[in-house]
């Protein structure tokens, strides 16, 4: 199995938000360089933050708006909706998601 182009990510939808496990490990080096999974998935990436520990990467899927989040200490990633029109599209999101490619 090939890390360099497969689904990646086990999907749960919780209440406003998609808890997301990795498939395989990923360190905070390849997930400083995320906005690369989304180039060819119906999610748009926008704005990339990140510090010491975590990243937040802006995203817009069916013309609203998420925040894509991993914290390196607890190895934790995470989309929260940032609008009630978002929480209710988060199975939609949670294909997308499920089907990334991680290169």
């Amino acid at each position: 199995m090939s890390n360099s182009a497969i689904n990646s990510f086990i999907v749960q939808i919780e209440d406003k938000q998609l808890l997301l496990t990795p498939l395989w490990p990923m360190g905070f080096e390849q997930v400083q360089r995320c906005k690369e999974w989304f180039e060819h998935s119906a999610i748009k990436a926008g704005t990339l933050a990140y510090g010491a520990d975590r990243v937040e990467l802006g995203l817009n899927f069916a013309n609203e708006v998420f925040t894509f989040c991993y914290e390196d200490y607890s190895e934790s990633f995470w989309v929260t909706a940032d609008s009630a029109g978002g929480a209710m599209l988060l199975s939609e999101l949670a294909k997308e998601f499920s089907n990334l490619e991680i290169r």
